[in-house]
């Protein structure tokens, strides 16, 4: 049986215990852009007050981020990040550059233009070990770091750990055959039942504009599957990490997990 769960639920219990701020009401969302190691970024803001700054996951873009950014944005100001590659803009290259390394460089020197001091981090899947690795760099520019689902073979320990590592392998081995045929749309659908963990036919489960958001970012899928792993990560700033699998968001807009 699933259920829904609110991932700013435990963000917020996580980044009040770090600045202890009243509620208010939400500023309306904007659209901006920065320049950032001679790419345009974009991002939307929402809030004042202390910065939390949120990364998104593979075939995903900061829309990925709009139901929980609200909310946060009641009590902070509340950042959703494209990742470079990433959204319906046009690349900067054909994608050579696509890398952790260099989101996590991205990320540093976005932080750094926001010149807002140090900022709450939140990373959803491989943008969690983006996050992860710029915590662990540059300490000096984190407040607390918030994980959800973190793409970090480390965290899967216990008896289980070779069946859960075996499934994923598996399944990843058919998503790589499916972007070396060229077929990224149905790269990406398999990794979103993958992920979601409700198996096939589940893609069609989401909403119109989860399904969008993803097929969006389907070009970046080969770019991911090629680029370099990233490094082993650790946590030196506070760290939260959500853990399991969602299910699906569904058309009511809520995200729904096991």
């Amino acid at each position: 049986m699933t259920k829904p769960v609110t991932l700013v639920f435990a963000l917020s219990i996580f980044v009040a215990g770090c600045s202890g701020v009243e509620q208010r009401p939400s500023d309306s969302a904007t659209a901006r852009q920065l320049q950032i190691n001679g790419v345009d970024l974009n991002y939307v803001e929402q809030g004042t007050g202390t910065p939390v700054v949120l990364i998104h996951g593979a075939i995903q873009d900061n829309r990925f981020w709009d139901s929980q950014r609200e909310v946060v944005a009641r009590k902070y100001r509340a950042i959703a990040l494209n990742l470079r590659y990433h959204g319906s803009a046009p690349w900067p290259d054909e994608g050579k550059n696509y890398s952790a390394a260099t989101h996590a460089a991205d990320l540093v020197d976005f932080v750094r233009a926001l010149n807002a001091g140090p900022v709450h981090l939140v990373g959803r899947s491989y943008g969690g070990n983006v996050v992860a690795i710029v915590a662990l760099q540059h300490p000096e520019l984190v407040r607390s770091v918030v994980l959800v689902e973190p793409l970090t073979a480390s965290l899967i320990a216990g008896p289980e750990a070779k069946a859960v590592l075996n499934e994923r392998n598996q399944s990843f081995g058919l998503i790589r055959a499916a972007a070396k045929n060229g077929d990224s749309t149905k790269a990406t659908v398999l990794l979103s039942e993958w992920s979601n963990n409700q198996g096939p036919g589940s893609f069609e489960l989401q909403s119109q504009a989860s399904r969008s958001m993803a097929l969006d970012n389907a070009r970046t899928l080969p770019l991911l599957l090629a680029a370099p792993p990233p490094p082993p990560v650790y946590y030196a700033a506070p760290t939260a990490i959500i853990n399991g699998y969602p299910a699906y968001l569904g058309q009511d807009g809520q995200w729904y997990y096991r």
